[in-house]
């Protein structure tokens, strides 16, 4: 329970400010700190020499930034800064003590319904950089929320998408994380490749399996020895729920 209260208390500094300049405080808009506009940005940088629309260099700066960051240690913004995991995870938490015995998503459905954000990803970009627009707005729910249903929103179908998002993330944990964001698509082969992960020792293991009911991404790390599963966080809820010392331990190793 400490690292979640330390990366809590990270990620509530992180949505606060993220909430001072969406209310238009501070020299830059929000949107300035959204990594995945830097892969909105790239085909206009590199066709036109400029970038599209409401985007610029910082955006880029920060995708690169945060790709880097995925192969050292993973998807650790994903579990501790992101405004969007965030709110993921807080509903979570909320649904499991309302719906303690919500329905668990089979494997295959799991990992099938996972290729869905490699769709919200082409999809994106393509017709980001056929129109030169930020087609995501509309169906983000970065940009719905901190927006406040503003430019680019639109109207009654955000409305929808973002109450769908909402109610996934009731029934599945981190319903968007897994299925739909396609910043997570972009971390992807990263993320598999990061050296900071989860060991875990199996001659100590008693299978317990307390680690894999505490995940919130649905990783089994009872079944590893080096968590190297693309959507890993590294947020140290497995290491919490271990009851044995130094069976699950965060290492560097390739």
């Amino acid at each position: 329970m400490k690292t979640r209260y330390l990366r809590y208390g990270l990620m509530t500094v992180i949505l606060g400010l993220t909430v001072y300049l969406a209310f238009g405080y501070g020299s830059r808009s929000f949107e300035a700190f959204c990594p995945f506009g830097g892969m909105e940005s790239l085909w206009g940088l590199i066709v036109g020499g400029q970038f599209s629309c409401a985007l610029g260099p910082l955006n880029l700066s920060l995708l690169i930034g945060l790709l880097i960051l995925a192969l050292v240690a993973k998807k650790v913004f994903c579990g501790w800064a992101c405004p969007i995991g965030f709110l993921s995870e807080l509903m979570h938490r909320i649904s499991g003590k309302v719906w303690p015995k919500r329905p668990d998503v089979k494997p295959k459905v799991n990992s099938g319904l996972k290729l869905l954000r490699y769709a919200v990803l082409l999809v994106a970009l393509y017709f980001t950089y056929k129109t030169g627009e930020l087609i995501l707005r509309g169906y983000d729910p970065f940009y719905i929320i901190f927006s406040g249903l503003g430019h680019g929103t639109l109207g009654t179908v955000s409305l929808v998408v973002f109450g769908a998002t909402v109610v996934g993330a009731f029934i599945v944990p981190m319903f968007f994380c897994r299925y739909l964001c396609p910043l997570s698509a972009t971390f992807d082969p990263f993320s598999r490749l990061g050296i900071i992960k989860i060991h875990r020792d199996e001659a100590t293991c008693t299978g317990c399996g307390n680690c894999t009911a505490a995940c919130p991404q649905g990783i089994a790390p009872d079944e590893m020895i080096n968590v190297r599963h693309r959507d890993c966080t590294n947020c140290l809820e497995c290491v919490d729920a271990c009851p044995e010392d130094q069976v699950l331990q965060i290492q560097a190793r390739l």
